[in-house]
């Protein structure tokens, strides 16, 4: 391990970087559970002391009556759910504001107080579908329309099935149909009820799980399969989405809703049985995350143990996530950065502060952060790095790593133009690899040679935290 040799200074608090309108953050907003998002993520529903509710940016959240609110427009203006009829048994319905709750129906039969089931609705709020009892053993998914009314949905059979999304445009139903030895199989149906199963695998050859939601744009297919998430699309099959850090046997995941570039799913992970749930975000870099921990570690603040992320926007940057007590929006801005910048950076000779900045990702095992620094004079410099945050004055600059633990990397190649760029080796970039252990932060910044600046002839970069991932 190699240090740098630094006179004796007192180290100071480290100082936190103004919030920038790229970071992250959270926003509580309201109480209850919220189960949808309009794709533009403008309207919610969900349910609050035994009642429905619909929330939208210009009413709040109000509550509609009747048991709960499943799926909501993309306007607001239509809330599918589940109420009680006339004879006290529990019924698919629609709510808008001028016809207040109207029962659905069913498809023939019941299962003690038990019709049907709202599920998932269109973004139109003209198509709705779920399951509806046929007689007291079997369920079959339905569809509901404006023009038709509830049709039972075709199924291979010889057992149950069940509708558990829409698409947006209504012309895609996600859910599942169980195989003829009960386990259940994930699958679509098209506009003309053919049923396509989506989930068959080498380790999973007849298909097990369920299928939850669609893109904005009908690509991406989230759900379950073998006890975690999934996203699938035509052309490249299914991926699965990986389990978080369990011993528990009974550990599973499912994912319920993914953008429209298939780069960011969102569900939940069951970590200890029955009630450790964590809401969940996974990309094709960083894979499966607490959302909680993406969220703080790229700057938001007063975030609850959130246990479940129900619904992400069409551009992937709003997902709504609750604690089981209150809902909320995690804004996670496009192409989020890994890492959060902090301590301080003061003016060098070219007239500007330089920065510190990373793309990539944080995890561990892809080993693929790049560093770069700018607004720099060309000269030489290096990055360092460490196990710990400090503020301490030297040369023109703070040093913002801790001295216990620092190390250089090996590259001391000048910038030009004022900025540089170096891919991160955890293996290499350091003499003895960077001691970095996922589940833990590392923290990054440049020295440079200032000698056109007065005073020490020499400056740093502002720091960089990264929250390190498997």
């Amino acid at each position: 391990m190699n240090k740098l040799t630094l006179p004796l200074l007192v180290t100071l608090g480290v100082a936190t970087a103004p919030a920038s309108a790229t970071q992250a953050t959270w926003t509580t907003m309201g109480s209850g559970n919220a189960m949808d998002m309009s794709a533009d993520g403008t309207a919610v529903s969900g349910s609050f002391g035994g009642n429905a509710f619909v929330w939208t940016q210009a009413g709040g959240q109000v509550d509609i009556g009747e048991s709960d609110g499943r799926a909501v427009s993309l306007d607001g203006s239509v809330v599918g759910g589940n109420m009680t009829d006339a004879m006290g048994d529990s019924v698919a319905g629609r709510w808008t504001q001028s016809t207040g709750w109207v029962s659905l129906g069913g498809i023939g039969g019941q299962s003690g107080t038990s019709i049907s089931t709202t599920y998932g609705m269109s973004g139109d709020g003209n198509t709705i579908a779920g399951l509806g009892w046929i007689n007291a053993g079997n369920a079959e998914a339905f569809r509901w329309t404006m023009a038709g009314g509830m049709t039972q949905m075709f199924a291979v059979g010889p057992n149950s099935s069940r509708a558990n999304g829409v698409s947006e445009d209504g012309t895609w139903i996600a859910g599942w149909d169980e195989h003829s030895t009960g386990p259940r199989l994930a699958c679509i149906w098209d506009s003309g009820d053919v049923q396509t199963f989506i989930a068959s695998t080498s380790t999973n050859p007849d298909g097990l799980g369920e299928a939850w939601g669609f893109s904005e744009n009908n690509t991406y297919v989230a759900g379950s399969t073998e006890s975690e998430g999934f996203v699938w699309d035509a052309v490249n099959g299914l991926t699965k989405t990986g389990a978080l850090p369990s011993t528990d046997f009974f550990a599973l995941g499912e994912a319920y809703g993914v953008s429209n570039d298939g780069d960011r799913v969102v569900g939940f992970y069951r970590v200890t049985f029955p009630f450790d749930n964590r809401a969940t975000i996974w990309t094709p870099t960083s894979g499966i995350e607490e959302l909680k921990t993406v969220l703080e570690a790229n700057g938001a603040t007063g975030v609850p143990n959130l246990t479940i992320a129900r619904a992400i926007s069409a551009d992937g940057t709003r997902i709504l996530a609750t604690d089981g007590f209150v809902w909320g929006f995690a804004h996670l801005p496009a192409d989020v950065a890994p890492g959060t910048n902090y301590c301080l950076s003061t003016m060098n000779s070219t007239g500007a502060s330089a920065g510190i900045s990373a793309t990539g990702s944080n995890s561990v095992s892809a080993n693929d952060l790049v560093l770069t620094a700018s607004n720099m004079p060309d000269q030489p410099g290096i990055f360092i790095a460490g196990p710990a945050a400090a503020q301490i004055p030297f040369f023109n600059g703070f040093l913002c790593i801790d001295q216990n633990g620092l190390q250089r990397f090996a590259d001391q190649t000048a910038a030009s133009g004022g900025v540089i760029t170096e891919a991160v080796d955890l293996a290499t970039s350091a003499p003895g690899g960077l001691n970095v252990v996922a589940g833990s932060s590392y923290f990054y910044q440049r020295w440079y040679r200032d000698p056109a600046a007065a005073g020490g002839n020499a400056n740093f970069t502002d720091g960089l935290e990264v929250a390190y991932t498997p």
